[in-house]
């Protein structure tokens, strides 16, 4: 897995990146961020993000989009991201329609929703809206199934506590209780994963 990271400073994301040409990848991770795929401060990457999923997504590459990723490929498919009226802080359930994915616990940390773009299949909802849906050899959840405690602890440090706080969560207890439930979610992340790999022949 090659890593490439858009945003060095989070406190500065208003930034011009130029997404690596590689078109002879096995599978492409898109993965969260503390931003709105529509905020206009973060177009300067967004757009290429989107640009660089569609080269992608027309290849036939398949790419497993979390969260803000998950709302990329939604965005790139012609669905729409728009804050949500139920923001979601935390752990909790869902509904699923796909065995080899979870009900839960999985941890949430995202104020904005997407909708199902056409020929997706959904998968996965609870009372916030659309948490899973999958699109020929793509896969999009809203949840974080990779978080662990030192992940929240970053996300925190970097502005996510007032969120928490604001949301009437304690941030310093949200970090305890990930500590014990991200041990549930591994194994849950695990399969998914190894469902979604399964699903298609990365030869093709």
């Amino acid at each position: 897995m090659e890593p490439f990271i858009v945003v060095d400073d989070i406190g500065d994301p208003e930034v011009t990146v130029t997404f690596p040409n590689h078109d002879a990848v096995d599978i492409v991770v898109l993965m969260g961020a503390p931003w709105s795929a529509y905020d206009p401060t973060v177009q300067g990457w967004v757009c290429p993000e989107i640009d660089f999923v569609g080269r992608h997504l027309a290849r036939g590459t398949p790419i497993l989009g979390i969260c803000f990723g998950a709302q990329i490929l939604s965005t790139c498919l012609g669905g729409v991201v728009s804050p949500s009226s139920r923001p979601e802080y935390g752990w909790g359930g869902i509904e699923s329609e796909e065995p080899a994915i979870a009900t839960g616990p999985w941890f949430q940390f995202h104020g904005d929703e997407f909708t199902l773009p056409e020929d997706a299949i959904p998968i996965a909802h609870n009372d916030s809206g659309l948490q899973a849906f999958r699109h020929g050899r793509s896969l999009a959840v809203q949840f974080h199934p990779e978080v662990t405690a030192p992940l929240v602890e970053s996300w925190c440090a970097a502005g996510g506590d007032k969120k928490l706080v604001e949301s009437g969560i304690d941030p310093g207890e949200l970090v305890e209780k990930t500590v014990q439930l991200a041990r549930v979610s591994q194994p849950a992340l695990e399969h998914m994963v190894d469902w979604w790999l399964d699903g298609f022949d990365p030869s093709e």
